[in-house]
């Protein structure tokens, strides 16, 4: 009988560890056609809160790629990505990202854009640059 017992609970337990890991694993739920971009970056901090760094991302490049054409929500996205590939350990690739941050507020209308992006980059950026 105890035997039984002990199958049924290791049983159970590898199917709980199955199914948590398959839905860490899984890919988030497509970004709605009419989503608008407050909407997208509400689901990307959403996978981000999830500990979902691959969610996140896929919802900032849906960002990108539907709102790019406005600055804002294009520093916004390019920003979010560099933190992310930060915060996965892809050093080379923040670097990247965070100076292609900054090097948007070189263009003729750099500054009329909102210096968030820029100033959280930069903090990054030498974080990064100068081994600490």
């Amino acid at each position: 009988m105890n035997r039984r017992i002990f199958r049924a609970f290791a049983l159970i337990t590898l199917a709980l560890l199955v199914s948590i890991f398959a839905s860490c694993a899984s890919s988030p739920p497509p970004a709605p056609p009419d989503a608008s971009a407050q909407k997208i970056i509400q689901l990307a901090q959403e996978r981000y809160d999830a500990y979902d760094l691959n969610g996140a991302q896929y919802y900032y490049q849906v960002l990108l790629e539907r709102y790019g054409s406005d600055p804002e929500y294009m520093l916004n996205a390019k920003y979010e990505m560099a933190f992310l590939e930060y915060k996965k350990g892809n050093t080379e690739k923040a670097i990247a990202g965070f100076k292609e941050v900054i090097a948007r507020y070189d263009a003729p209308d750099g500054q009329t854009l909102s210096q968030t992006w820029k100033v959280l980059s930069e903090k990054l950026l030498a974080k990064l640059t100068s081994g600490k």
